[in-house]
């Protein structure tokens, strides 16, 4: 009988025991070869659902078979934390000290990312939820899809300083920590091409921080990265607590409030585009930049994109790039499924998070972050370093 295993392993680790195949596991590289060859489907390749999830690899093995984090590849988009059946894999929460802040009576002001709409079922109006947020004890509430007009126009002039005049092969786009932090850490030769914009998050924080000195900002968002995000030294000033839609949501059932009880609050403290509201969607970041650079500089023409989704599609579309098959693009790449709304803080399903955020965006006043003038007053004020 054929034993085609013995001869697709790559290490030698498979071997004929009393006629039968054994698998020397000191020497298996678990790279799965003896399986797929195996035409009895004798050999079953088990993968944790953590490590399946993650997109660069940084799920391991201890000496005792446990599954443990390697740091130094692990870029915080925390789809191992949702695909981990066993809840065994948490990240640190800021409730605590948020709830503490509002109870000392600080000024807290809440800036909400474009992917909040529909993530607190279907009473949860974009006015009911700010409604709740007040309700909580937030004195001020911005979008900010107001932080990502600016990033969209700003990223739309970088693109057009650098790229038709062959400074940049490329240009990719900023507002994923996960992305920019694997990009950099996988692809060191090509980091250079990725925007220098900060992220809409740290744009708005600087924007309420300018209007508000002694306040504390509270990112609220689908990310757990963001929490990373603004640990950094040059950010930590700006935001002062990061919670997700699912730690929101907790606080709203901890303070038992029912949407359907709660006035409609009619308005943030500056509204934002259909471009910057759309930035939670895979996609939209490209979709907004390009927008911006037709009507800044129509005379390029059409402008070559690609997006990817989840971190084993954004390293593929990198190695493109660096192989210099997208030289003139724009690259947009997301860490998580279907962009923000797939997040790791979220609460609905991909597909009804995406739509509900773009019929919201649908709404908007302006459609392109070209139209609302008063974001060119604030280009490299608040988005760079």
């Amino acid at each position: 009988i054929a034993h085609p295993c013995t001869a697709v392993c790559p290490v030698k680790a498979v071997s004929i025991v009393n006629g039968r195949s054994y698998i020397d596991k000191s020497k298996c590289v678990k790279c799965g070869r003896c399986a797929q060859a195996c035409p009895y489907s004798a050999i079953v390749k088990s993968e944790r659902p953590c490590a399946a999830a993650c997109g660069v690899d940084a799920i391991e093995s201890d000496e005792y078979g446990r599954a443990k984090i390697n740091y130094d590849k692990c870029v915080s988009c925390g789809q191992c934390l949702v695909s981990c059946p066993f809840s065994a894999i948490a990240d640190k929460s800021q409730i605590f000290q948020l709830i503490q802040a509002i109870k000392r009576g600080d000024q807290v002001i809440a800036e909400v990312a474009p992917a909040f709409v529909g993530q607190f079922g279907p009473l949860a109006s974009p006015e009911k939820v700010r409604a709740a947020l007040r309700k909580i004890g937030f004195a001020h509430i911005y979008e900010v899809a107001r932080g990502a007009d600016i990033g969209a126009v700003e990223e739309a002039e970088e693109y057009i300083k650098n790229v038709p005049t062959g400074k940049l092969p490329f240009l990719a786009t900023s507002c994923c920590p996960s992305w920019i932090m694997m990009a950099k850490q996988q692809f060191p030769q090509i980091a250079h091409c990725i925007s220098d914009s900060m992220t809409p998050m740290v744009a708005t924080a600087r924007i309420i921080k300018e209007k508000h000195p002694n306040a504390r900002v509270v990112f609220i968002g689908p990310c757990a990265s963001k929490k990373l995000e603004a640990m950094r030294e040059d950010i930590r000033s700006d935001v002062d607590f990061v919670i997700t839609f699912e730690e929101l949501m907790g606080i709203f059932q901890a303070n038992n409030i029912e949407f359907s009880d709660l006035q409609d609050d009619t308005g943030f403290n500056h509204g934002a585009t259909a471009s910057g509201r759309g930035y939670g969607v895979a996609g939209g970041v490209a979709k907004a930049v390009t927008d911006c650079i037709r009507e800044m500089a129509p005379e390029l023409g059409e402008i070559k994109t690609d997006h990817a989704e989840g971190l084993v599609e954004c390293k593929k579309m990198l190695t493109l790039a660096k192989l210099g098959k997208r030289d003139g693009y724009l690259l947009e790449g997301m860490a998580c499924p279907g962009g923000c709304v797939g997040g790791a803080g979220t609460l609905t399903n991909i597909p009804k998070g995406a739509k509900a955020e773009q019929e919201f965006a649908a709404k908007s006043e302006f459609k392109v972050s070209t139209e609302d003038k008063t974001v060119f007053e604030k280009l490299g004020k608040y988005t760079k370093k």
